[in-house]
């Protein structure tokens, strides 16, 4: 009896400890390529980082499809994936309007695409945390609020 009480006991400690290392390192089961779609690949990428105390949270990735010059933005959460937290990704492309996704999203804002052929485009994403901050991605120039690509 007391071989099966401690076996019993030992298995308790270990199913714990395995749930707990696996609620704590949810992946984001999505990719910026599958979002897109067929055909657009990877142009750049920035992350998204908690100023106060350097966690990852996300990345804001932009992805062209050079047969059609069409450009994609998407940002994945790395931070909260699962729940619902603020998410946002655009792009604002010369030649056509402003395009943004925003929104409480559980893995990821996006896809947004736009036409990028022969042009730049303005592009990037913020994710908010928890407790409301907001984090915006890390090449965000202030003054147009995004990172610039040419093409």
């Amino acid at each position: 009896m007391r071989r099966i009480g401690f076996m019993a006991a030992v298995a308790a400690v270990l199913v714990g400890a395995l749930g707990a290392g696996a609620r704590a390192g949810v992946v984001n089961p999505y990719t910026p390529e599958a979002l897109c779609g067929l055909g657009f690949t990877a142009v750049d990428q920035d992350p998204i980082h908690d100023a106060a105390t350097g966690q990852l949270l996300g990345t804001v990735h932009l992805l062209r499809n050079p047969f059609t010059g069409y450009g994609c933005t998407v940002t994945l959460k790395s931070a909260y994936v699962g729940a619902l937290t603020r998410t946002q990704v655009y792009l604002d492309p010369e030649s056509i309007s402003f395009a943004v996704d925003d929104g409480n999203r559980l893995y990821a804002a996006g896809p947004v695409y736009g036409y990028l052929n022969g042009g730049c485009a303005i592009w990037g994403g913020l994710i908010v945390d928890a407790s409301g901050a907001v984090h915006r991605h890390d090449r965000a120039n202030p003054a147009i609020g995004g990172a610039v690509t040419c093409f």
